[in-house]
Formats: C-alpha cells, sequence, structure tokens
C-alpha cells in the first residue's frame, strides 16, 4: 500500500508513452517490476512477461490467439476439475471455430490421471489448457509431466497457475510449460493486476 500511495503521489505518469523524466521513470520502474516477476517464476527473458488485468485476461488472450488459427475439428484438451476462467474462453473458441474440446476426466477418487494423457492426443490436438493446483479438489497437476507427453507430439500447454503460483515454487523452464497464467491479488497484490508468461517463441 505504501509504494503505491508513493507512486500515484510522487512518480505517476504514463507508461511507455512519452520521454520526459517522470514518464521515463515510471517506465523503468515497470520494466523493474517484469524483471522481478521473471525471476519469481524464473522465466528465461525479462520480456516473456505480460501485464494483464487479470489470470481471466491471459487465458482468453491465449485462447483467442489459438482459437482464430483453429480449424473445425481441432482439439483442445482440459480436464473435469478447471475453474471457469480457464474453461469459458476454451468454449467460445470451440464455438467460433467449431473445433472440439475433450477431457480428462475425474476417477473415484476425484483425481485427475495424468497417465491418460496420451490416450486423448492426435493429430488433430493443438493445445492443452490445465491447471496447475486444482481450487475445488486441492490436487496438484504434475506439470512436467504433462509438457513432456505434450510436446512430443508437438502440442503447446497453457497452465493456469492462479492457485499454484501462491502454494508452491514455480519455475516455468524446469516445467517447460509454454504458457503460465497468474493473478495478482492471489499473491497480495492488488486487484486488477494479472501476469501471462509466455515463452519467447510464442511472444515473437
Amino acid at each position: 500500500i505504501d509504494r503505491m500511495t508513493k507512486f500515484m503521489s510522487e512518480e505517476y505518469s504514463s507508461i511507455g508513452r512519452a520521454i520526459h523524466e517522470l514518464s521515463n521513470n515510471a517506465t523503468m520502474l515497470v520494466e523493474d517490476s517484469r524483471k522481478a516477476v521473471a525471476s519469481f517464476i524464473n522465466a528465461k527473458h525479462s520480456d516473456e512477461i505480460v501485464f494483464t488485468k487479470s489470470a481471466t485476461e491471459s487465458i482468453n488472450m491465449v485462447s483467442t490467439a489459438f482459437g482464430r488459427t483453429m480449424q473445425p475439428g481441432d482439439e483442445i484438451i482440459t480436464t473435469e476439475v478447471e475453474h471457469h476462467s480457464n474453461y469459458i474462453p476454451w468454449h467460445l473458441q470451440r464455438k467460433f471455430s467449431k473445433s472440439v474440446i475433450k477431457f480428462l476426466k475425474l476417477d473415484k477418487q476425484h483425481q485427475i490421471n495424468i497417465n491418460e494423457l496420451e490416450s486423448l492426443i492426435t493429430e488433430r490436438t493443438k493445445i492443452i489448457a490445465i491447471t496447475h493446483l486444482s481450487n475445488t479438489t486441492g490436487q496438484v497437476i504434475d506439470i512436467k509431466r504433462v509438457c513432456e507427453v505434450a510436446h512430443k507430439h508437438n502440442i503447446a500447454v497453457a497452465v493456469d497457475g492462479t492457485q499454484g503460483a501462491p502454494h508452491m515454487k514455480v519455475d516455468v523452464q524446469d516445467l517447460d510449460c509454454d504458457f503460465y497464467s497468474m493473478s495478482g491479488h492471489k499473491m497480495y497484490g492488488p486487484s486488477g493486476i494479472g501476469i501471462l508468461y509466455a515463452k519467447k517463441k510464442w511472444i515473437d
């Protein structure tokens, strides 16, 4: 709160839109924040960090980008334990592109069995959208394993890290995920802040 108050009262200016001192300094503060987030999740490059309004917007950015390139019959894999924020955006793209959503289902112990992932993958599978830590069951998904299976088939992996990032150490290079979405307010930050990590090849 003190840091935000100091910025609003003493340092506020437009970001990246002017060359005067206040704007320059504010822009550098944002870039410092980007580096801090990159360090927090061990991103390889600070420009792999995109600031958004929310984790939901981060997921929507990925789903829209992929959805607009999908052909009828292309496939999205997700699970039965996703938060609405990681289901509705893909549902909308299914409607837009006539793509297909497949689900990793809950077993009798209300857990997702990652070993069943391979059986859902076909040559039409384009992306896997999956939570890191379920907000309904508490299950921690083995994202590293998901990425190993997916990348063997050249499939991208978009992780909803809204619950994962506040509760466990996240190393996106070790996980090898393509996208990782986070929310500021879930980590005791301000509302209206989201983060999208995207591998540099996707940023480019």
